[in-house]
């Protein structure tokens, strides 16, 4: 998104996902057809791209697997689609096969993919959901995010909900013999208020209270939780090393947070793990040289990215045969 408000893609374009209506892959940026200006991007973590302009519209291209892009009649689209059946929208986070919005009223419509549960209003309803349906949070929404099956919520006040699968425990409900909830479930036990969410492909991280303090949970078998061991967490497991973050991203096996100018990173990234094990690479929270400019982060489905100065990006993620397996 670029600072005229147009959106720009490049990479692989298989399923339309650059959509500049065609399906040949980019090295090179190239520009969306058929939207007008742009006021917020999100990218799926498999072949969907939506955005959505200053009236709240949402357009989406890309794959329609699991009806990602809320129609029952196309397969695939390599150019913006209205996404019908919504209120206004300010927000949206793209998972592994389910979208969810925030409308201008503070409401959550999830639609996409329902074989866990992850679109949360109750049952599976069969697997796919096509048309956008609002999900209950109390208190009115004031972030949403969602990873491969699971989703995430932060009311007005503060208060975290999440749904869909908890297979790794990334529901946060200290409950490991819960394979799945189907309605918004409240995270307890937290020491504060969510200042900021994120939510990666199966483990979930948050910022809690004045001091920003790191809680995560779910899948932690890259030591991306900085723990110094591959255990996942079935319920918020506090972080120490980290505090007064100014920014949180994640994405499978890495978390990084940034404290003033400096990023730290945890997370099996390169190496394989009983490399990364003897130079204790991954299994703490370290500076990170790849982000060690970054004033702005993004998370990604396999990298984290920044911003480095007016016009580059600086990325740390996973690389054709490196240690971290395809979630």
């Amino acid at each position: 998104l670029d600072d005229l408000n147009q959106v720009w893609c490049a990479g692989s374009n298989a399923r339309g996902q650059l959509g500049d209506g065609s399906d040949d892959d980019r090295d090179e940026l190239t520009r969306v057809t058929g939207i007008g200006e742009m006021s917020g991007l999100a990218v799926g973590l498999f072949d969907t791209t939506c955005a959505w302009n200053e009236g709240g519209d949402l357009f989406c291209w890309g794959s329609n697997e699991f009806g990602v892009l809320a129609s029952e009649d196309l397969d695939q689209s390599s150019t913006p689609v209205r996404i019908d059946g919504l209120p206004p929208v300010k927000d949206v986070t793209l998972g592994g096969f389910h979208a969810c919005a925030v409308t201008d009223d503070d409401e959550a419509y999830c639609w996409g993919r329902n074989d866990k549960g992850q679109i949360g209003v109750g049952g599976r309803q069969g697997d796919v959901i096509h048309t956008p349906q609002q999900v209950t949070i109390p208190g009115g929404v004031h972030q949403i995010q969602v990873g491969g099956a699971h989703s995430c919520a932060v009311n007005q006040t503060g208060e975290l909900f999440c749904w869909g699968t908890n297979a790794e425990g990334q529901l946060g409900i200290a409950l490991d013999d819960v394979a799945a909830v189907t309605l918004p479930e409240p995270v307890v036990f937290l020491p504060g208020a969510v200042v900021d969410l994120k939510v990666a492909f199966r483990h979930t991280c948050i910022l809690v209270g004045e001091r920003r303090r790191l809680y995560c949970w779910g899948d932690n078998s890259q030591g991306q939780f900085g723990l110094d061991d591959l255990e996942p967490r079935f319920e918020p497991v506090e972080i120490a090393d980290i505090a007064y973050a100014d920014e949180l991203a994640v994405a499978a096996g890495q978390t990084c947070a940034r404290i003033d100018d400096q990023v730290y990173c945890a997370g099996e990234v390169l190496r394989p793990v009983e490399v990364a094990r003897e130079t204790g690479e991954g299994y703490f929270f370290r500076p990170s040289q790849a982000l060690q400019h970054t004033e702005q982060m993004w998370s990604g489905g396999l990298a984290i990215c920044g911003l480095a100065d007016e016009a580059a990006l600086a990325c740390r993620g996973v690389q054709p045969g490196g240690g971290t397996p395809m979630p």
